[in-house]
């Protein structure tokens, strides 16, 4: 299990692990990922606590997410 510190860390080495892109937010706040048509946002506040995630399918909304577990899975999909 990880620490809070290290959950933003953990989660973008989770999306390299399972070959999505990775860009930062001019802010730093967000973390963009995209594979293929796939794109998910995530807000952090600081390195520790997801604020909240959206998952993309072809540009069209598709989910939102507090929880880091959810947004674990859609990395996996």
């Amino acid at each position: 299990m990880t620490t809070g510190t290290e959950e933003r860390q953990s989660v973008a080495q989770l999306a390299e692990e399972q070959d999505w892109q990775r860009r930062v937010s001019s802010d730093e706040r967000g973390d963009i990922f995209n594979r293929g048509t796939v794109r998910i946002r995530a807000v952090w506040e600081g390195d520790a606590k997801l604020c909240g995630a959206t998952l993309f399918h072809d540009e069209m909304y598709e989910s939102y997410t507090r929880e880091v577990r959810t947004l674990r899975a859609w990395f996996r999909r």
